[in-house]
């Protein structure tokens, strides 16, 4: 999702009015004082269902679970939504002490700390085998969803940060930036055309031709670069980036900095955040997922109107990147009404319709492979016409790996010590020298 995963979703909390689905409670009133895991009452079921507050997310839950219930009298789904800052904290107080709800929303990122822990239930067979998994979703999605060879959840959405950039075609008009039209064959030509959408004045940048100097722009681009020059930056003897690959990366984007494409000291996540500046119009060029569009683009319908998705160019020969898993859904150990949360769970994820429906509800990508063709593609492209250059590159995600806590080594690690060498205040080796002792020592 993003900026930093953190730092994004509470710019969608703060950006839009928080809102609760029909049939969720407040969050003040959803952590329960003891395991009510959803209980059978006369011959009605209830499944709790635990979600992070999303208005688009939110609503695509609500519809699939009334469609559901139209179905399955029987069963009744009750939500019960948090703030992203507080789904966090009742899910780590709430597993250990055995309260928490049947179904649980969570990023890939997370599922695996949870299921080494006790508190989550694998797949059932009967529900998804990990053969079919992998014939049915993108590996990607289904990465972090994967613990020591077992499925733990199923995503809904492919989290994608690179591969293609937001783009403004109207200020490329303006400057005769025309590049782009027939696909950036290279770095170069990507770089030509920045260059040109790029403003300073009196030696200052007042608006950025292509800005990737957030955080999750400098850790997916950083480390996709490795991937793309035949790098590995994960092993079985654990991180290293002080290698051929790495210093490729870096220097691949020290020189969009020597070209002029961006100031990183005036773009970054502190100062002209990528999402917000590139809706404001001082950047032309922006690195962020699709997910900004749907976001940004009430208070800014006119620069939507204007936008595209620039597929990026690769250093090798396939745009190979590092890929996220999305959001999705888990079970808890815990519930006593497992076969009926996996059967929501399955409805939800699984049947190709429904999944879509929550793609097109929430503005995100497909997790199933299924949904980049025929009709349910031209769904989403019909809604999401951006997400045009995204369905050609998702086969091409690879995960980015099972870290002991990703979002240390994307964002306090990988962000800050690029960002400061793309500054002018640390050396290439200092920085990946300081990138693996740092990531490393995670790892003992």
């Amino acid at each position: 999702m993003k900026k930093s995963l953190v730092t994004m979703l509470l710019i969608v909390v703060l950006a839009v009015t928080a809102c609760t689905p029909n049939t969720a409670q407040p969050a003040d009133q959803a952590a329960p004082s003891e395991n009510q895991s959803a209980q059978a009452e006369g011959d009605v079921t209830t499944v709790r269902v635990w979600t992070h507050q999303n208005d688009s997310f939110n609503a695509g839950y609500d519809a699939l679970a009334q469609s559901y219930m139209e179905e399955h009298p029987d069963v009744e789904i009750v939500f019960e939504t948090f703030d992203y800052d507080s789904y966090i904290q009742t899910l780590q107080t709430a597993l250990p002490a055995k309260t928490e709800a049947d179904i649980l929303q969570m990023f890939g990122s997370w599922v695996c700390s949870y299921a080494d822990g006790g508190s989550l239930v694998a797949v059932p067979d009967a529900v998804l085998t990990m053969d079919d998994a992998k014939a049915q979703l993108f590996s990607a999605t289904i990465g972090g969803y994967t613990c020591n060879d077992a499925l733990y959840g199923i995503p809904q959405e492919f989290n994608i940060e690179y591969g293609a950039v937001l783009f403004n075609t109207a200020t490329a008009a303006e400057v005769g930036a025309t590049d782009y039209e027939d696909g950036w064959a290279s770095w170069d030509e990507a770089s030509a055309d920045a260059q040109k959408m790029a403003i300073s004045q009196d030696g200052v940048m007042t608006r950025a031709g292509f800005h990737f100097t957030g955080s999750d722009g400098i850790a997916t681009m950083f480390h996709s670069l490795i991937l793309q020059a035949g790098g590995e930056y994960l092993t079985d003897a654990g991180y290293s980036v002080d290698t051929a690959e790495g210093k490729a990366a870096l220097e691949l984007m020290q020189k969009l900095v020597t070209d002029g494409v961006v100031d990183p000291l005036l773009f970054n996540d502190e100062e002209n955040w990528v999402g917000d500046s590139y809706f404001n119009g001082s950047t032309a060029i922006g690195l962020i997922g699709p997910w900004a569009v749907p976001e940004y683009s009430g208070d800014y319908p006119e620069v939507v109107e204007t936008t595209i998705y620039q597929p990026l160019p690769s250093i090798g020969e396939e745009p190979v990147y590092a890929a996220a898993s999305g959001w999705g859904l888990t079970v808890s150990a815990n519930s006593t009404v497992q076969d009926a949360a996996w059967d929501f769970v399955q409805y939800v994820t699984l049947n190709a319709d429904n999944a879509v429906e929550f793609n097109l509800a929430s503005g995100t990508l497909p997790a199933l492979q299924e949904n980049i063709s025929g009709a349910n593609a031209d769904k989403l492209l019909t809604e999401y016409p951006y997400f045009n250059a995204f369905l050609d590159i998702l086969q091409y995600g690879i995960y980015e790996g099972h870290f002991p806590d990703r979002d240390f080594v994307w964002y306090e690690v990988t962000y800050p010590d690029v960002l400061n060498f793309l500054q002018g205040n640390a050396t290439m080796e200092e920085t990946l020298q300081t990138m693996d002792r740092s990531v490393q020592g995670s790892f003992e």
